[in-house]
């Protein structure tokens, strides 16, 4: 797949109606175009409802259950967010046709474990005894399985701008602190194991936004987040980011993973191709050249 020294456009023939209250990203086709070995790759997707396929032409497909995570990617996002771009650009290079399927995350967990769709991402990565929120007496990764790593991204403790707590509490501290969690998410192992364990008061929000004003609005002493993701959403929500203050140190920069259902038949098989294929993309710089297409089309077109 790599070694082709040709130029491939993909189109697909039918593209749903979207009403006119849909975001940028939703109302456009996209194109995902990136070099491989000096030949240019070009794919377009498009949108039906809150579903972004791209149909290469493949013999096989991928569903991908996946969330509104700004700025990395989302519905709203200029151009879908370049890990949309990527995680899509990953999959057609390992030989499948993607199908990215937005939804609150906690659901999409639930799709994945029960064997619904092939792939959850982007997810962190999973610690070992972490259970499966969808299967009593079961761990996610009895459900789950981990690919390479994709990218990373920052994970901090947030507090109130007139909270007391200045700086990131060593782990022994948390059962201190009443804590702010989204539903589904995975957040650091460190972390998780002391959540599991019932020594933390936990809030479950149901997205970030939530999360934020949890923590904004006193509810609960610390949240737990990206710092991009949660700075994006504050602007989209009318938050002030002077209402709160990202803690440091930071708790880790957690990997990005795909996370393949174990239901699913030929899990191994994608598996395979997957962790193939990255190390691969990474060696032509696709991340970068990706990132860098998306920024000069926004930019162009205003969208940032």
């Amino acid at each position: 797949m790599f070694m082709l020294y040709i130029r491939v456009t993909v189109l697909i023939l039918a593209v749903a109606i979207l009403p006119a209250s849909y975001s940028y990203a939703q109302r456009q086709s996209i194109t995902i175009d990136y070099q491989v070995n000096d030949a240019t790759m070009s794919y377009t997707g498009f949108w039906r409802g809150s579903t972004f396929i791209v149909d290469a032409g493949f013999e096989r497909n991928v569903i991908v259950a996946t969330l509104d995570w700004p700025p990395y990617l989302g519905r709203n996002q200029c151009q879908g967010g370049w890990l949309l771009h990527y995680m899509a650009a990953l999959l057609l290079q390992a030989g499948y046709n993607p199908e990215f399927r937005f939804l609150p995350w906690a659901r999409a967990v639930r799709m994945t474990e029960l064997g619904h769709a092939d792939i959850l991402a982007p997810e962190y990565e999973i610690e070992s005894s972490a259970p499966s929120d969808v299967i009593p007496g079961s761990t996610r990764l009895n459900h789950l399985a981990l690919s390479s790593a994709l990218a990373h991204a920052p994970v901090h403790y947030v507090a109130a701008a007139d909270s007391a707590i200045t700086q990131a509490p060593q782990i022994s501290e948390l059962p201190n602190y009443s804590l702010g969690i989204v539903r589904g998410y995975q957040n650091a192992p460190q972390v998780d194991q002391v959540i599991d364990s019932g020594q933390v008061i936990v809030q479950q929000a149901i997205d970030d936004a939530q999360n934020l004003n949890l923590v904004v609005n006193g509810r609960v002493n610390l949240i737990i987040g990206d710092p991009l993701v949660l700075h994006t959403v504050a602007s989209a929500n009318g938050i002030d980011r002077a209402a709160y203050r990202v803690l440091q140190p930071s708790i880790t920069n957690q990997p990005l993973y795909f996370a393949l259902s174990k239901t699913r038949p030929q899990w191994q098989v994608l598996m395979q191709d997957i962790n193939q294929t990255i190390p691969v993309a990474s060696a032509q710089q696709l991340r970068q050249q990706l990132t860098e297409r998306i920024d000069e089309h926004c930019a162009a077109q205003g969208t940032y």
